[in-house]
């Protein structure tokens, strides 16, 4: 079996949610942070003949990078990986899922509240934005009917702040807090669904790609 360029990325981003994962049989990849506030989730064309946990997939995907492209061969136990190309070769060992952090069910969106998109480029500009102001949070809300995303810290009543119109209309009166932390998205435009019960949902409009993120407690949604 070989990793894709497609599928590659996707376990370099899921690394920095969560340096350890478990990858189930199949072709579906799932990470969950250590504080189970951000779950992804992802498709990806090829397929694990059995469950593995990989418990540093930074350092497996450094071992992976010392080729160009590398054939895996699975142990048959799973105990361990192959990876060889030319006259190079490395055993690479997995670890115990029973140790690793991993989603333990499918998360489904509950009532869904609020429907926007989120561009590749607001998402850019936002990040840009929230390490020029040093900020940590990000709030949606309505701003004369119109949606917008306003990065600034909420706890600080004088924090400088920076917002952008998401270019789509809004009715009623919500604050909707986001750690900025959780959004270690790929690039790409997002269909964002949240729901009044804290929980939202990104989905990657050009792949099989998803994040739950949860809300900051300090939320509101009238």
């Amino acid at each position: 079996m070989k990793l894709s360029v497609e599928t590659l990325e996707i376990l370099k981003n899921f690394s920095l949610i969560n340096s350890n994962i478990v990858i189930d049989k199949g072709s579906i990849l799932k990470t969950m942070a250590e504080a189970k506030n951000v779950l992804g989730s992802a498709v990806i064309s090829e397929t694990f003949p059995a469950q593995v946990g990989i418990y540093d997939l930074p350092e497996f995907l450094s071992a992976h990078s010392m080729f160009e492209d590398p054939d895996m061969v699975f142990a048959d136990d799973m105990k361990y990986v192959t990876m060889s190309e030319g006259r190079s070769k490395v055993k690479y060992y997995f670890s115990d899922p029973e140790i690793l952090t991993t989603p333990q069910k499918d998360l489904k969106m509950p009532s869904v509240d609020l429907k926007f998109t989120l561009t590749e480029e607001n998402l850019s500009t936002i990040r840009k934005a929230v390490s020029a102001l040093k900020v940590a949070d990000l709030s949606i809300t309505v701003e004369n009917g119109d949606l917008v995303a306003v990065a600034k810290d909420v706890k600080n009543k004088t924090s400088n702040s920076f917002t952008i119109d998401l270019g789509t209309k809004a009715e009623g009166q919500f604050n909707l807090i986001f750690s900025v932390a959780n959004f270690k998205f790929l690039a790409g435009d997002y269909g964002v669904e949240i729901s009044s019960k804290l929980i939202s949902k990104f989905t990657h409009t050009a792949s099989e790609l998803a994040y739950f993120v949860a809300l900051e407690k300090t939320s509101t949604f009238n």
